[in-house]
């Protein structure tokens, strides 16, 4: 697997605290740059976020090509992440729904997700235009 260029850092204790995830499995999950990346993409976005959407702004800062994203997100990624209510997936209608945001959010990820300027724009209207 490919790893994300650019794998964004991720507060431990904020994620642990907002999550309830124990402090170890956080380490666990978190050690994975395309996890943290995922996390990253959720919190800016107002949820449910199409899966298509989140694979192209994950591919967006990942070596690997949109097929490969999409399966690691469909395999295992989202499945990880969803075992341990960090996150819903709709297998319905093929989305994933992130409550609140757990993690902080930079220029780069919101610019990837189809936002202009993540910090004049609340959650709630961010990557609905991005197509």
């Amino acid at each position: 697997m490919s790893a994300p260029n650019s794998a964004p850092v991720v507060d431990v204790e904020r994620f642990v605290r907002l999550t309830n995830v124990p402090l170890d499995e956080a380490y666990t999950l978190l050690s994975n740059p395309r996890t943290r990346l995922t996390l990253h993409v959720l919190s800016t976005c107002e949820p449910p976020l199409p899966v298509d959407r989140l694979t192209d702004a994950v591919t967006g800062r990942d070596d690997a090509d949109e097929r490969t994203v999409r399966v690691s997100l469909m395999h295992v990624v989202l499945p990880k992440l969803e075992a341990r209510d960090v996150l819903e997936y709709d297998h319905k209608t093929d989305t994933v729904h992130l409550e609140r945001p757990v993690v902080a959010v930079d220029d780069r990820v919101a610019e990837l997700a189809g936002t202009v300027d993540p910090a004049s724009k609340p959650r709630s209207q961010q990557c609905d235009s991005a197509d």
